[in-house]
């Protein structure tokens, strides 16, 4: 037999049977039309087996793309929270050094006004 590609090599099936079994057929054995018979059914099976593997390979990939998209869309979000986060902290160093620098400019004014 062959792999799906091409016609049936009848003459090779012929020899086959024969030389495993020592039964000889014909080329229009009823046994043969019954090969032909089981490849087609064969093959249409494997159609549409194939039509649902591509099928689910595309639904695969569609939501491949959507979890590709969801996750990025967290991965900003987490981003933007951490900025968000950062900034505030910095605000909050900047606020504290002020309050040191202003309190150390008090310190040295308040050292300037006492007699030496």
């Amino acid at each position: 037999m062959s792999n799906g590609d091409g016609p049936i090599d009848i003459q090779r099936l012929i020899a086959e049977v024969a030389a495993r079994h020592n039964v000889f057929l014909r080329p229009d054995d009823p046994g043969i039309a019954l090969v032909t018979m089981n490849r087609l059914v064969l093959e249409d099976a494997m159609e549409r087996i194939h039509t649902q593997i591509r099928a689910t390979i595309g639904e695969f990939h569609a939501s491949m793309q959507r979890a590709e998209r969801r996750a990025g869309s967290m991965l900003a979000q987490g981003v933007k929270e951490s900025g968000a986060q950062m900034r505030q902290g910095l605000q909050n160093d900047i606020h504290i050094a002020g309050l040191k620098a202003r309190e150390i400019v008090h310190l040295v004014n308040e050292a300037h006004r006492r007699p030496r």
